[in-house]
């Protein structure tokens, strides 16, 4: 029962009371064209039997997604989203074993990580860069079973040095290592292309943030062929995405244009909110990777949080992290959205 306790205290996406919220808390792709989505979707719709099990819409979805990444059909895995895939990882896992991780990072694992009786060591990570010293991750993760790592990092935005990263994926050959990419887009690399180098190497990834499809939840895992068969055939759930979501991917990233626009628009928006609020003395912003920004409020927490709420702008308020203090998450918006968070801060200086 206090297990259950625990496990019951995660955290909640935050519903605005409002409907005209700007609606900056989650990390979706806001920028992308709404019509544009709507125009794909019901064309899939039109082009879908939903009387069939959608057998040839995974086929489909397989061969496109494996030209879109360079990567083997064969070390493709599609999921309900890389949170179901992260179940599945764990469950593989298993009860009472150990786990190595970072904090602060994606709170979400963590906590399934506890509703699966696993234990999970955490490394800090440096408030100052948001570094991580590799090498005592290193010498703790050989004491466990499996590893989790997510790059670029979810609350902090930075995505770690590619050398450190596939230092400790080669030191730990008896380790599971997963890597969460799923804000690869917005990045500076990606580790799929080393998954046959490192037969311990899983990466994760979605549909949900970069690409725009949160609401369709659709993850994918990249791995070894011989995991990757495993999860297919005997793990994972039969048909485990709806024939109309498989449908929208396959369209999506067949032409991919406009998403690559989008996500250039983001990556620019991003590094300019950056720019503008780093120089402002009573916040602290750390430069990002992914498409938010991770702010340390200080004693103006409480007050951005307001601030921001009166313009009717929904960020995620992270609180008190350990070594950081009170910090706020804001999703990159549309420059016209962002120019009102800019204009929020302006008066805090």
């Amino acid at each position: 029962m206090e297990e259950m306790k625990k496990i019951s205290l995660i955290e909640k996406y935050t519903v605005p009371s409002e409907s005209n919220f700007f609606k900056l808390d989650a990390n979706e792709n806001l920028v992308l064209d709404k019509d544009f989505l709507t125009k794909i979707s019901i064309n899939s719709l039109k082009k879908t039997d939903l009387r069939k099990y959608p057998i040839e819409l995974y086929e489909r979805l397989y061969k496109k997604l494996s030209n879109y990444l360079d990567v083997s059909v064969d070390s493709l895995v599609l999921g309900s989203g890389s949170d179901q895939i992260i179940d599945l990882l764990l469950t593989l896992i298993g009860r009472g074993r150990r786990l190595t991780s970072i904090y602060p990072t994606f709170s979400y694992f963590k906590t399934r990580c506890q509703l699966h009786g696993i234990d999970v060591s955490e490394l800090k990570l440096s408030a100052i860069d948001n570094s991580l010293d590799s090498e005592k991750f290193i010498e703790v993760a050989k004491k466990s079973h499996a590893a989790y790592l997510c790059s670029p990092n979810n609350p902090t935005g930075n995505q770690f040095e590619k050398s450190k990263i596939l230092r400790i994926v080669g030191s730990l050959k008896s380790t599971l290592v997963i890597v969460d990419e799923a804000y690869v887009e917005f990045a500076k690399y990606s580790l799929i292309k080393h998954i046959k180098e490192y037969p311990n190497l899983v990466v994760l990834r979605t549909f949900s943030k970069g690409l725009a499809l949160a609401g369709a939840r659709i993850g994918y895992m990249v791995a070894n062929e011989k995991l990757a068969d495993l999860f297919k055939n005997r793990i994972q759930l039969p048909y485990a995405v709806n024939s109309l979501s498989l449908a929208i991917a396959i369209s999506l990233i067949s032409n991919p244009k406009k998403v690559e626009r989008s996500i250039a628009l983001i990556k620019d928006e991003r590094d300019r909110m950056y720019q503008r609020l780093s120089k402002i003395k009573k916040i602290n912003v750390y430069k990002s990777d992914a498409n938010f920004l991770f702010v340390r409020g200080n004693k103006e927490y409480n007050r951005i949080i307001e601030a921001l709420g009166n313009s009717k702008i929904l960020i995620k308020g992270l609180g008190n992290i350990d070594t950081y203090g009170n910090c706020i998450r804001i999703t990159i918006g549309t420059k016209k959205v962002n120019n009102k968070i800019l204009s929020v801060f302006s008066n805090i200086q």
